[in-house]
């Protein structure tokens, strides 16, 4: 799965054929065939294996923080310390979107892995606020995304100082408004 990653990074979605992926991997079409239905199969279950290792690796990273402060400044230092991989996920899931997500049997797949995402945030921030776990998820997308758009700009550190006060602030004090 990790080949794979990098080869739908660097090659796109859309790009790549089961052939491609086989030859690149090594083995034959046939064998490729036989554990993944096709090209859209291997990609989910991509998706599956990177959800899985983002949130082991994020546990690992958020452990022995005990306050709101340590949690959320860990977290986003892991995102940090990771970037170019997690732009590397963004273009390979926006590309597929481009390419494939068209219907709703595809669109809830995405959406699945999306509240995988949350369900994972929400545990290893110790948080039962579904709507501050949805802002979370929504500031680290936001943020990805704005430096895949724009890499010389501000660095990711500096882009997230202000949504990580004021989601620390939220857990710490709860919202007063």
């Amino acid at each position: 799965m990790d080949n794979c990653f990098e080869l739908f990074a660097r090659e796109g979605y859309a790009s790549l054929t089961m052939r491609r992926i086989a030859d690149d991997l090594d083995v034959s079409t046939g064998t490729l065939y036989h554990y993944f239905s096709g090209k859209e199969d291997l990609f989910f279950q991509l998706v599956e294996f990177t959800i899985s290792h983002d949130l082991f690796d994020a546990e690992d990273a958020l452990r022995g923080a005990v306050t709101p402060k340590q949690r959320i400044e860990n977290l986003f230092r892991f995102i940090q310390e990771r970037e170019s991989y997690f732009l590397n996920q963004y273009f390979i899931w926006i590309d597929y979107c481009r390419h494939e997500a068209v219907d709703s049997r595809k669109d809830r797949r995405l959406e699945e892995a999306m509240e995988q995402y949350k369900e994972g945030i929400s545990r290893i921030l110790d948080t039962r606020d579904p709507q501050l776990t949805e802002f979370i998820l929504v500031t680290i997308n936001g943020l990805i995304i704005q430096r895949l758009l724009h890499r010389r700009g501000p660095s990711l550190e500096a882009l997230s100082r202000l949504p990580r006060r004021l989601i620390i602030r939220y857990m710490e004090q709860g919202f007063q408004g």
